[in-house]
């Protein structure tokens, strides 16, 4: 948990170092309270219900934070949720501490941040778009506050880094998210995309970042396993052709090359659920070519039906952007280096299969080994004329 203590903001601190008991808090009429503008934008409205339901259970032993505004009327800045389902419960009348409205909008803006942030104890992390709003909003506040020359913090992203509890890097993290648009936002508010997902794809004009989110939604219709590995490599697939017309289809193919749609329930214990047998790997690797599809773009199977959506009607072949090949490599031998140097045993029906694997997976990489020799072989006759 973050040191709001050893902050150097004197708001923040004051936010922090308040010495109020229930003794100082006053009954207000709901009626009389208005929220602040931006706090709902900031911090969002979800589970009133849920809150509502808890403070039925339990009670309402606490109390809301509001200015007082001076015309009868009370602004609320830290508490809209809990006075939202004190009301859905039909009560009129809540506590709260009452404050003078601060006379600077950057005073009122940090008051705003703090009394949120840390009255909950921590940023939204369930959704990473309020907090990357919440960063925003902060460090228009800086900006604010160094025009005015009352600014006393560290440089602005180190700043930002220390007041949410996380590093600079992630701060440019959760910034880039405001770039994305309001569909690409979605995901990553719902979990389907996460942080460094959602960072990744903001690059992409808003039109691409619809193409990611279609082929994403294309790999899960097909029941591929890695949808969350495979965000990196159809940003650099659509960057590497950026000005093309790319679709999501062409991303799809690309990435994911001839990889078989898997099904849980058939692979789960190594049988085939039709025949109940043990699945032969050569046909395993006749089966993958063929929902692949064929020349005239065919697709046969009983996957058949997802993986026509998302193959073009062409001859399908697998290819990689040169960052994405090498991305892709060392994701493959990452893991097939932590396989081969485990210590294993193989059943003895086991060993033929395994043994015929590895002699293919050898000749390939002998034929990989020499393309890759040929091809700088001829980059340097190239240099060389």
């Amino acid at each position: 948990m973050r040191d709001i203590h050893s902050g150097r903001n004197t708001t923040l601190k004051k936010i922090a170092n308040k010495q109020c008991t229930m003794e100082d808090t006053k009954m207000l009429d709901s009626s009389c309270l208005t929220e602040h503008p931006d706090n709902e934008y900031l911090f969002g409205m979800e589970g009133i219900e849920r809150l509502a339901e808890g403070m039925r259970k339990v009670g309402f032993k606490g109390a809301i934070e509001v200015w007082d505004m001076k015309d009868g009327t009370y602004q609320i800045y830290s508490g809209a949720r809990r006075n939202r389902a004190n009301t859905l419960l039909g009560n009129s009348r809540i506590k709260a501490f009452v404050y003078p409205y601060p006379e600077s909008e950057t005073e009122r803006r940090r008051e705003l941040l703090g009394a949120n942030i840390y009255g909950r104890n921590a940023v939204q992390r369930d959704n990473a778009i309020y907090t990357a709003r919440q960063i925003s909003y902060l460090r228009e506040t800086i900006r604010m506050e160094r025009e005015n020359g009352i600014y006393e913090g560290e440089k602005t992203r180190e700043e930002l880094a220390k007041e949410f509890g996380t590093s600079p890097s992630n701060i440019y993290k959760y910034e880039s998210l405001l770039k994305l648009n309001d569909r690409a936002q979605a995901a990553v508010a719902n979990g389907g995309i996460q942080l460094a997902q959602g960072s990744s794809m903001s690059v992409l004009s808003s039109e691409y970042q619809d193409i990611v989110l279609d082929a994403l939604q294309l790999i899960r219709d097909s029941n591929m396993a890695g949808v969350r590995d495979e965000v990196q490599e159809l940003v650099d697939y659509i960057k590497a052709h950026e000005g093309e017309p790319v679709t999501a289809k062409d991303a799809v193919r690309s990435v994911c090359g001839a990889r078989k749609p898997m099904d849980s329930a058939e692979y789960a214990d190594g049988t085939d659920q039709e025949t109940g047998r043990d699945r032969d790997p050569q046909e395993d690797m006749a089966g993958s070519a063929e929902v692949i599809g064929n020349e005239t773009g065919s697709v046969s199977g009983k996957d058949g039906q997802a993986m026509q959506a998302v193959l073009p009607d062409r001859p399908a072949a697998v290819s990689y952007a040169p960052k994405t090949a090498a991305k892709k490599f060392n994701q493959c031998y990452e893991k097939m280096e932590e396989f081969l140097r485990a210590d294993k045993q193989y059943k003895e029906k086991d060993r033929g299969d395994v043994l015929d694997k590895l002699q293919q997976l050898r000749a390939m990489i002998d034929s990989e080994i020499l393309k890759i020799q040929t091809d700088a072989w001829n980059g340097h006759s190239e240099d060389a004329e």
